[in-house]
């Protein structure tokens, strides 16, 4: 894969060629390139997902649905295509899931379950 990217693996600095590599590792199956691409991009999550508001859910839904965001773009991102970092790319991809699943949860279909109340246990 580095043969068919040389030209952009060379064109790139030193900081990103060492995000391209924990990428790559992490897209292979490394669990501590992995680790470590989440836990550098948390915050950016986190910061994300406290714009938006998902009906029925609580922040930590919306903050998952980020990070599955962000896995989806470590297995995704392909270096060299359109120049564009990794990082640039995850945050594309963490905004986007996050709201897919704020639209869908504002979907007309699910208003029986978002407006729903709960049934109060009665003591017998």
């Amino acid at each position: 894969m580095l043969v068919a990217n040389y030209e952009f693996y060379e064109s790139i600095d030193k900081c990103q060629q060492d995000e391209y590599d924990i990428v790559l590792k992490a897209s292979k199956g490394d669990k501590i390139a992995l680790e470590y691409i989440i836990e550098k991009y948390k915050n950016f999550v986190k910061a994300k997902a406290k714009s938006y508001f998902l009906i029925g859910a609580d922040k930590e839904d919306i903050i998952q649905e980020g990070m599955i965001g962000l896995y989806q773009a470590v297995g995704d991102y392909k270096a060299g295509e359109k120049c564009s970092s990794f990082k640039n790319f995850a945050y594309l991809c963490v905004s986007r899931r996050i709201i897919d699943a704020v639209k869908t949860a504002a979907r007309k279909k699910n208003e029986p379950l978002n407006g729903g109340v709960a049934f109060e246990e009665t003591e017998s």
